[in-house]
């Protein structure tokens, strides 16, 4: 019995995953998501308790900063005296005296410090020795950042007397270039952290940078680790970190007085220790799950993919234009459906190519003979005109001269029925030209070919280089005081889609217009009548269907003066075997001459 492939695909789809998927969306939302929410609201809001009292403890050391900055007397009075003075020593004793009282009445105060470039006077709760000598290395240091401190914000720094190395400091200018400062270590918090998180039941606690680089970490009591040192502060409820058993729920609170973040880890073992049959029921669920989509693939490889690709290799092999190719048709509806109606699109494909290449045939033979209808009258009248000159001149050999070229000239124009020629017929026919205008224009105009011989056996359509010349003397030779030359030379160029003959026509004259070189190689057309530049236009459309793309021209100005036309063709079979000795002497004339009679 035959089935659509809807029915197929739904029926089999539903059969077979339907149980499996509403089972482990209920088993993940439960499992994961549920616990994962309960759990990390519970310590959020814990975590936004001490992260907020850690701040408020940073913004009564602030107040009592900038009271001891501003108010107090006997600070202010430490700049008034020199440091040798017994009036400096009186007041920094009692100085001594009320820091000492106040280091131990503020919560997390771990030392304060009095700076000036003279002397440092300080009181600590921590080792004397070693604050002082941290306070004698990184004091003028801090001092030279305490504009980053102005708003409040204590800065993170470090240094190895430091227990733990990361501490906080917070420094407000005085009188004088003189600075009160407060540290905090890092490690007085991380006690805090352990009092009301390390208790070998919850997890761990840790303190950040806001880079999220973990600090003082050799201070940690427990064996326990959180599963990397470094943490992104992701701006999420929480996070998880770890791998397998390793797995850890991540909630982060940053502060808002300095450029820390402390967060705690909750392995997710221990959340989940509820559910454990449950988790293993998910994994044998997945191998069998594993083993039925299996099969499910190899079913659908049958039934949808091995068409499809068949279908797919159809298309690739008539856009390559294999068009004899046709598809096997299957059991099923669709595909035997979609085989035939490609079978008769690729029948009549190949009946329209064939007849639209019969058109492009005819329609190239049409623009020949519109070429060849095309002689500019001007040219013609010129050219009478000069015969009878020399008839009135009775300079009989000139008329012989003139009449044989032109006689030639014509005689090309009228016979050039082929559908193509070789570049030497193409070299005379424009020597002939040249010799006709040499003619109007004595002793002011030449043409050079550098060309060599084994290189002009290659065939090309009809006309496809005299009109550049035509268009050159025409437009370019405006400056009749200066010998006008044109030069027309060949070059072998790599391309993509294969090794180019390039041939290539140049002058001494005032070149291309920017606005006729601009719409030139936009490929648009010229708003002019002349013959010449419709010759042009003619050139570049023949090149397009003759060799469907893989020719063309292009157009552009010499840095020295006069214009430069390249005429690119696919290099014949003949010529590839000498491409590397061609290369090498571009530029070099194997057989340099003038064009035309002499």
């Amino acid at each position: 019995m035959r089935r659509s492939i809807r029915t197929q695909l739904v029926i089999s789809f539903f059969a077979v995953m339907l149980p499996v998927v509403l089972f482990l969306i209920a088993n993940n939302w439960y499992a994961k998501n549920v616990v994962h929410d309960k759990v990390s609201e519970t310590y959020r809001n814990t975590l936004d308790i001490f992260v907020g009292q850690l701040d408020l403890y940073m913004e009564e050391i602030n107040d009592y900063l900038y009271k001891l900055a501003v108010l107090d007397a006997d600070v202010g009075l430490l700049a008034a005296f020199p440091v040798d003075s017994d009036n400096y020593v009186l007041t920094k004793v009692r100085v001594q005296n009320k820091i000492n009282r106040d280091v131990g009445f503020y919560n997390l105060l771990h030392t304060v410090f009095i700076y000036n470039e003279n002397d440092i006077i300080f009181s600590s709760s921590g080792n004397y020795g070693q604050v002082k000598q941290l306070l004698a290395q990184e004091a003028p240091r801090i001092a030279a950042q305490h504009r980053q401190m102005l708003d409040g914000t204590w800065m993170l720094w470090e240094n190895d007397l430091m227990p733990g190395r990361d501490f906080l400091v917070r420094l407000t200018p005085s009188e004088n270039n003189q600075y009160i400062g407060a540290i905090i270590s890092i490690s007085d918090i991380l006690d805090l952290l352990r009092i009301q998180w390390d208790d070998d039941k919850i997890g761990e606690s840790a303190v950040y940078s806001r880079e999220g680089v973990r600090m003082a970490d050799p201070l940690s009591f427990t064996d326990r680790t959180l599963p990397i040192a470094n943490l992104p502060l992701l701006d999420t409820p929480y996070q998880i970190v770890g791998q397998g058993e390793n797995r850890h729920l991540v909630m982060i609170r940053t502060s808002s007085m300095a450029d820390i973040a402390v967060a705690v880890a909750v392995p997710e073992k221990q959340m989940l220790q509820g559910l454990p049959y449950f988790q293993k029921a998910v994994y044998f669920i997945v191998l069998g799950l594993v083993f039925l989509f299996s099969m499910y693939l190899l079913f659908i490889q049958r039934t949808v993919f091995q068409p499809l690709h068949q279908l797919i290799n159809g298309m690739k092999k008539l856009s390559l234009g294999m068009l004899d190719f046709r598809l096997k048709t299957t059991n099923t509806v669709e595909f035997q459906f979609m085989a035939n109606t490609f079978n008769n699109m690729a029948e009549q494909i190949s009946n329209l190519r064939i007849g639209m290449y019969e058109e492009q045939l005819r329609a190239q033979k049409n623009e020949m003979k519109q070429l060849q209808a095309q002689i500019n009258p001007h040219f013609y009248m010129n050219s009478l005109n000069i015969i009878y000159n020399f008839a009135v001149l009775k300079d009989h050999d000139s008329v012989k001269k003139m009449a044989l070229h032109m006689a030639d000239y014509f005689r090309f124009i009228m016979r050039v029925n082929r559908e193509s020629i070789t570049l030497e017929e193409e070299l005379k026919h424009i020597g002939n030209y040249v010799e006709i205008q040499k003619f109007r224009f004595p002793e002011k105009l030449e043409c050079i070919v550098d060309i060599p011989e084994r290189w002009r056996t290659a065939a090309l359509p009809a006309l496809t280089l005299q009109p550049f010349v035509e268009n050159a003397i025409i437009h370019g030779f405006l400056n009749r005081r200066e010998k006008f030359i044109i030069r027309i030379h060949g070059e072998i160029a790599a391309a993509e889609d294969g090794d180019k003959l390039v041939i290539v026509i140049r002058d001494n004259g005032v070149g291309f217009h920017p606005d006729v070189l601009d719409r030139l190689r936009r490929g648009e057309e010229l708003p002019a009548s002349e013959s010449s530049r419709l010759g042009i236009a003619n050139v570049v459309q023949r090149l397009k269907l003759r060799y469907e793309g893989g020719a063309g021209v292009e157009f552009d100005n010499d840095p020295g003066g006069g214009a430069v036309v390249r005429v690119r063709l696919p290099l014949p079979a003949e010529l590839s075997t000498e491409r590397t000795a061609d290369i090498s002497v571009i530029g070099e004339a194997d057989d340099v001459q003038s064009v035309g009679r002499g």
